[in-house]
């Protein structure tokens, strides 16, 4: 693989620089740290709002004030600069974001239609032979011009005689200011940043009796605007934030690539605080209670909440759906095979209805919760017989306010199973006279639980019907869990099973 290598002569590289700029105004230089004070307020779209605070001093007249360790990803239009004590006395006349950073490539560009030196060492002996050449092409590989050729696809070394006039070692927002006074003032640099996200993730560690949850809330960083953010105040803004071009800031934000990992640790004797949550607009703040360091490219993760003992409980729910009605024949498809053919058994013992398990606790007080959750990924964990924890299931709970209910899958019971038989069919004739009845019918079924497990489970099944409907008849009470659902729970006993008959009216009026 051919390597090329780019230099330029130390004498460039360290140069001190210019005390005036290219307009010929005097060059004032802030650095990070010069900051007096620095605080985020990452949003969960993939902007961060930077309040940057520095103690300047300034030039009476016109000067160009250059602000470095800004953000690499600086949205440059949302950049407010102000001087609090001095509103009148500075004046800014323009700003630039100066983001065309010193690297080959750049260098090489710059170089374009230039002279540069071509250094070549011999594969055998060593020595090195130096050649004039005229940069012809950068992009899509390297195209220089020499006095009797023309190379491509060069391996070698080459050699600039200066470092070109515009690129800069980190970022800079370049500023153009009119000052009425000489003296130090602080200065206030408010400005949105691409690059700057956060997610959140839970750990809920289920206990042995399933009724109770240690939940434990983590706030993921990631930072590739460029540039690292030390001893900041961190702040955090759950809820859907609208931006114009979101979406394309979110396929950018999206294309990112972890180079460094950081977790914030504790002693075990060390409960960390919890971050506090406030209401904010139309969203919900959280504000980290300490400081801390976000890095560039790096991915850090700070903990949000501590839950040892969650109110919570096991759910077995079965959910019947989708199905006609007004027809006698049966829908044998959830019973298919790989090739599509219904089960053999299907017709006698019935279809399969589909299940899920879930973990459920309310986010209150009583719980011992009471704090709005952001919208993120809860893993769930069990201990086996011998202690270990094992991983028993995920899901993606959404923006989580006070008071509301948390419902994890974590899958399907391996143990509880459930089958729907249809056992009655008749039509009814219409009925009714300002409100016309186009069809009514009643059907009976009977469903099949079964358990496996050597302790009782408790279960609930619904069945989602269509139309006006009534039960008018069932071996198991009954209640109406919405307009369109009727739900039963039951108890089904160790290794035994349990069945629940109903029959039902549905009608579809006009």
């Amino acid at each position: 693989m051919r390597r090329l290598a780019v230099c330029v002569s130390m004498s460039t590289l360290f140069a001190v620089p210019a005390a005036e700029s290219a307009q010929g105004l005097r060059v004032i230089r802030s650095e990070s740290s010069e900051q007096t004070d620095l605080a985020l307020t990452v949003y969960s779209n993939g902007r961060a709002m930077i309040r940057d605070r520095r103690k300047i001093s300034f030039e009476k007249g016109k000067s160009a004030l250059e602000i470095q360790d800004v953000s690499g990803k600086m949205r440059a239009e949302t950049a407010r600069f102000r001087v609090p004590e001095a509103a009148g006395d500075v004046v800014v006349l323009e700003q630039n974001l100066e983001s065309d950073l010193i690297s080959p490539q750049n260098i090489l560009e710059k170089f374009l239609g230039k002279k540069i030196t071509l250094i070549k060492t011999h594969p055998t002996n060593g020595t090195e032979s130096f050649e004039t050449a005229e940069v012809l092409a950068v992009k899509d590989g390297v195209v220089l011009k020499t006095k009797d050729r023309i190379e491509t696809g060069l391996s070698g070394r080459f050699a600039f005689p200066e470092l070109p006039a515009g690129l800069r070692s980190e970022p800079t927002l370049s500023l153009v200011i009119d000052s009425k006074k000489r003296g130090e003032q602080e200065v206030e640099l408010d400005y949105l940043s691409d690059g700057v996200t956060w997610r959140a993730d839970y750990i809920a560690e289920l206990n042995a009796e399933e009724n109770s949850t240690h939940l434990t809330g983590l706030v993921t960083l990631n930072n590739q605007s460029g540039t690292s953010f030390r001893n900041a105040q961190l702040q955090l803004i759950a809820g859907d934030v609208r931006v114009v071009g979101d979406k394309f800031a979110r396929n950018r934000s999206a294309k990112v690539y972890t180079q460094a990992m950081a977790m914030d640790s504790y002693s075990a004797s060390e409960t960390p605080a919890a971050a506090a949550a406030d209401s904010f607009f139309e969203y919900h703040m959280y504000s980290i209670p300490r400081r801390t360091n976000v890095l560039s490219n790096q991915t850090k993760q700070i903990t949000l909440l501590q839950s040892p003992e969650v109110e919570s409980r096991k759910e077995i729910v079965f959910t019947s759906s989708g199905h006609n009605y007004f027809s006698a024949e049966q829908d044998f498809s959830e019973a298919s095979d790989e090739d599509g053919e219904s089960g053999p058994d299907a017709p006698e013992l019935g279809v399969p209805v589909a299940g899920g398990v879930f973990l459920v606790f309310e986010n209150d007080k009583d719980s011992k919760i009471g704090l709005p959750l952001p919208e993120g990924i809860v893993r769930v964990y069990k201990k086996d017989k011998s202690g270990v924890s094992q991983f028993i299931g995920e899901d993606k709970v959404k923006h989580t306010p006070e008071g509301e209910r948390v419902r994890i899958r974590l899958g399907r019971s391996f143990d509880v199973s459930a089958r729907r038989k249809m056992t009655s069919f008749k039509n009814l004739p219409s009925v009714g006279w300002m409100k016309k009845t186009i069809r009514q019918t009643e059907s009976g079924f009977r469903i099949t639980f079964k358990n496996a497990k050597a302790t009782a489970q408790n279960l609930n099944y619904r069945e989602v019907l269509g139309g006006e409907w009534k039960i008018v008849a069932e071996n198991r009470k009954h209640r109406k869990l919405s307009q369109d659902t009727a739900e039963w729970q039951m108890t089904v006993p160790a290794r035994g099973q349990l069945t629940l008959d109903f029959r039902v009216q549905v009608a579809l009026r006009r």
